[in-house]
């Protein structure tokens, strides 16, 4: 690898010579940043690829506020629902002249001011949307991009090609429609009738406000309501911290799928029909086939990772038959909204996992009905949430999620949160706030606080006390724990930062201890980022296992040449898997990376983006990561090395 190594910065130099130019933020990226990095660490791969693609297009055809909905700014994913209103509120007494008006409204901080900017305008009213089929091809936004990766290079040396092709077309806010293909790694172009070409193929149309039609989707799509406990396939980004400041608190609607992603999605039609201005009711149908390996008409376990390599997994792809019926009714009141949710699951085989000591609770069978009721009633700086259901198992399980928000001052947030799942309630489409990834087996109470009555400080942390009535995965007895967040920022001035983060859990009989440090600051066309982290992880009747690394980052930002890059040296030490530590990279467009550093060891990462026109674009990365000599990691390895290159290709018209 001391070639490739060479060659990558040979290529990094010519790159800074010809770079001269002013530094352009690029905040949507930072925002993302921290809730990947946030839900990676609690071991979850959350899907953020339709995330940045959304917020990328809210980046290139910003909202309006002057004539915005409570469904335009939802989509920002940085607004609680009585900023949303707020928002709502002021522009209806009075219109927008210059987004510095912002700062009028009471419920929003600098901070929350600074990550809407890239995303929303101030324009004078327009006349509403309208479909015209003649113009639909002419004025509409045409997107395609290719993506190439050679991924983990050394332990797949036959084949560590990754690469996916997608095509986007949307006309105004009217049509949004897509195709994409991907294929993995180790992952054949022709298998026994399982697999054409790429592995994977997506698609998907959806049309928004037209006829009686709030929304309607065929193809592709995610559906989420209320607190997420009967249905929810949506993005995966509630991390407890995003709680914090309210942004988790309601999902509500039907929206396209349009990313990679394998699992958790659905695939069929839905539509959300307006009754009045009170009433929306949604209707969906999915019917596709998922991963398991089905034995006699059984299987044990869903396959999720979307991995089709080896025999066993080639023959456990799209063996089972899902199909889901559901419905919601919701009414929206003035201060109050209340839904009801529906759904049945059919298999087309049993599900019927191994039995051990952590999963007799889990569903067994072959249909699933669920049912819920969830409500959010607001009024002033006080909001009261929650969601209670049922979900059919070998008998009848419950769950309940309940909280309170309130805003005494400006700049305090105040969050409490009580959740239940009894240890029957084991739904497959749903997903909530909770310890563990299945929503069964837990109560649970959440506090957490919000400041930011500074410009220089913005505090935020959370207490989460849980607790097992019965065994869990890793813990063979009933248990309780509890999991405190702390962070805290401070903006020395315009161009330096710091960031203080502490993170203290203890789950059964395992505890886990980290803290984090991090710099960063600006100096010309440079952005420098410093970054340190340790942790100890503690057992019982086992010595304690020290875990630490180290990074230093440099970005450079260019206009002569229009070029953003990326280059990060980092060295880490872990002496058990428990110690492991992720730290989030820059990757290329969509694409978000942060590698697990377990054992001992360095890596180098360089990523570039190069604005070839205003209409092409080219991003690539390079990284590696190299293990010391006795470690574990290096041992699980055939060389001391992880090399990979990733090259993605953007063209828009």
């Amino acid at each position: 690898m001391r070639r490739f190594t060479i060659i990558a910065l040979i290529l990094l130099c010519t790159i800074l010579i010809m770079a001269q130019v002013t530094y352009m933020p690029d905040m949507y990226n930072m925002i993302v940043q921290d809730i990947y990095e946030e839900l990676r660490e609690k071991g979850m791969e959350p899907d953020m690829e339709e995330l940045t693609e959304n917020l990328l297009q809210l980046h290139e055809e910003p909202i309006n506020l002057n004539e915005t909905t409570e469904d335009d700014l939802k989509q920002l994913r940085i607004l609680s629902a009585e900023q949303i209103d707020a928002i709502l509120l002021f522009v209806y007494k009075q219109p927008l002249h210059s987004l510095y008006e912002l700062r009028l409204i009471d419920e929003l901080t600098d901070y929350e001011i600074r990550d809407m900017l890239p995303f929303v305008k101030v324009e004078s009213v327009k006349k509403k949307e309208r479909l015209y089929a003649s113009e639909v091809w002419h004025y509409a936004h045409h997107d395609a991009e290719i993506r190439v990766d050679a991924r983990s290079i050394e332990e797949n040396k036959n084949d560590p090609i990754y690469a996916s092709v997608k095509y986007k077309f949307r006309y105004k806010r009217l049509i949004d429609a897509g195709i994409s293909a991907e294929r993995d790694p180790m992952e054949p172009f022709y298998y026994k009738g399982k697999t054409y070409g790429a592995d994977f193929y997506g698609g998907w149309l959806q049309m928004k406000d037209m006829w009686f039609f709030k929304t309607i989707v065929v193809g592709d799509y995610r559906a989420s309501f209320g607190q997420g406990l009967v249905m929810n396939s949506g993005l995966t980004y509630d991390g407890k911290a995003h709680y914090l400041s309210g942004k988790g608190y309601y999902r509500d609607g039907i929206e396209r799928k349009s990313s990679t992603a394998e699992y958790n999605f659905l695939r069929g039609i839905a539509a959300t029909i307006k009754a009045g201005n009170i009433t929306e009711v949604s209707v969906l149908y999915s019917g596709r086939k998922i991963d398991g390996k089905v034995e006699n008409g059984t299987f044990t376990s869903v396959l999720s990772t979307g991995y089709h390599r080896t025999e066993n997994e080639i023959s456990s792809k799209r063996a089972v038959w899902q199909h889901i019926l559901g419905a919601n009714l919701t009414l929206r009141l003035k201060n109050a909204r209340i839904g009801v949710t529906a759904t049945e699951n059919m298999l087309s085989d049993t599900l019927r996992p191994r039995k051990n000591y952590y999963n007799f609770g889990y569903f067994t069978g072959t249909r699933q009905a669920s049912v819920g009721i969830n409500f959010n009633w607001q009024i002033k700086r006080f909001s009261l949430f929650g969601e209670v259901a049922a979900a059919q198992n070998t008998t009848w399980g419950a769950a309940a999620i309940a909280g309170i928000r309130i805003t005494p001052i400006n700049g305090l947030k105040i969050s409490t949160i009580y959740r239940y799942y009894s240890n029957y309630y084991d739904n497959m489409l749903g997903s909530s706030l909770s310890e563990s990834s299945r929503q069964n087996n837990e109560q649970g109470l959440y506090v957490g606080a919000d400041i930011t009555m500074s410009r220089n400080w913005r505090l935020s942390a959370y207490v989460d006390i849980f607790r097992f009535s019965m065994p869990k995965y890793g813990i063979r007895t009933p248990s309780e724990g509890f999991d405190i967040y702390a962070n805290a920022h401070y903006n020395v001035n315009e161009h330096i930062n710091m960031q203080w983060r502490l993170k203290c859990k203890n789950k059964g009989e395992q505890g886990k201890y980290s803290l984090r440090y991090m710099l960063s600051a600006e100096v010309g066309r440079w952005v420098m980022k410093t970054c340190i982290e340790g942790n100890v992880c503690t057992t019982t009747d086992i010595k304690p296992t020290l875990g630490g690394a180290v990074y230093q980052q440099a970005e450079y930002h260019a206009t002569a040449v229009p070029i953003v890059v990326h280059m990060r040296l980092e060295a880490f030490s872990a002496e058990d898997y428990a110690n492991r530590i992720y730290l989030y990279e820059n990757d290329v467009l969509h694409a978000f990376s942060s590698p697990m550093l377990y054992g001992s060891g360095g890596r180098w990462m360089v990523n570039f983006r190069y604005r070839i026109t205003n209409n092409v674009s080219l991003h690539l990365k390079a990284a590696e990561t190299i293990f010391s000599d006795g470690t574990m990691s290096a041992q699980s390895l055939s060389t001391r090395s992880r090399s990979e290159v990733h090259a993605l290709l953007r063209v828009k018209w």
